[in-house]
């Protein structure tokens, strides 16, 4: 009900009550004006509030870590591959690695311990994957271990890499200190130089390294038991107990 209806209009002029109607009118629009601004107020709101929420599921959905390993498939074993073991073996894993890589650091004395431990029962693959985007001496040090692999040292080559990742990081260029490597193997360092910066072994790198990245894998390490991507355990119990599944053990 309108305030001007309380006026007794028995009272009013023809004039006042003309001007009294144009009050009401007045009135009435100005609340259907007020009425319409909220509804649309409301409308956008609502819009707003599920723009946010739909917003906010895209958000966690790409952020949230999944509990499932991709479905990637990989190249098969081939005479190429750099490994230990044998390949007889009922447990083939696969590691795709870079020596720069911290992570990579950090697993090495865990997949050394596997090899200890197991023995014949496991066969080994490393597989380069240099992530030059965000290491700038990844490719060259891959170079320095397939030159160390052709004298039948890579896997104490490596391990050097590994251990001493922090002396040779972030040197301008570090194939001195690579030298001096294979120099304390007692590998022939004339050979390995040549080794290091040929075209045999760049091409051998990188095409370890395409393949990778062909095959979908984008993060060091990724590990492969028997052709099957798993989550990277957290613990040296973790890996044997997946590797112990696998061999019909506790």
């Amino acid at each position: 009900m309108s305030l001007y209806f309380s006026v007794d209009e028995q009272k009013l002029t023809k004039k006042e009550k003309k001007e009294l109607r144009r009050l009401e009118w007045q009135e009435k629009a100005k609340n259907e004006a007020k009425n319409a601004k909220l509804k649309k107020f409301s409308l956008w709101g609502g819009v707003a509030l599920i723009f946010l929420i739909v917003i906010g599921v895209l958000v966690y959905t790409v952020s949230s870590p999944s509990s499932s390993t991709p479905n990637i498939t990989i190249a098969p074993v081939a005479s190429r591959d750099i490994s230990t073991g044998s390949p007889k073996a009922k447990v083939t894993l696969i590691e795709y690695a870079d020596f720069q890589c911290p992570a990579c650091a950090a697993y090495h004395p865990l997949v050394d311990q596997l090899l200890s431990a197991y023995k014949d029962k496991l066969f080994y693959v490393y597989r380069m994957f240099p992530l030059e985007q965000e290491h700038q001496n990844a490719l060259v040090s891959a170079e320095a271990a397939y030159a160390a692999y052709k004298q039948g040292a890579f896997f104490a080559y490596d391990g050097l890499l590994f251990s001493k990742q922090n002396d040779w990081a972030t040197l301008a260029d570090p194939r001195t200190v690579f030298t001096g490597y294979a120099q304390s193997l007692k590998l022939n360092v004339d050979q390995f130089n040549t080794d290091m910066n040929s075209q045999d072994t760049q091409n051998y790198v990188k095409a370890s390294e395409n393949e990778a990245s062909n095959e979908g894998i984008n993060q060091t390490p990724s590990f492969f038991i028997n052709g099957k991507m798993i989550q990277n355990p957290n613990t040296y119990a973790d890996f044997q107990k997946l590797i112990d599944a696998v061999l019909g053990t506790k």
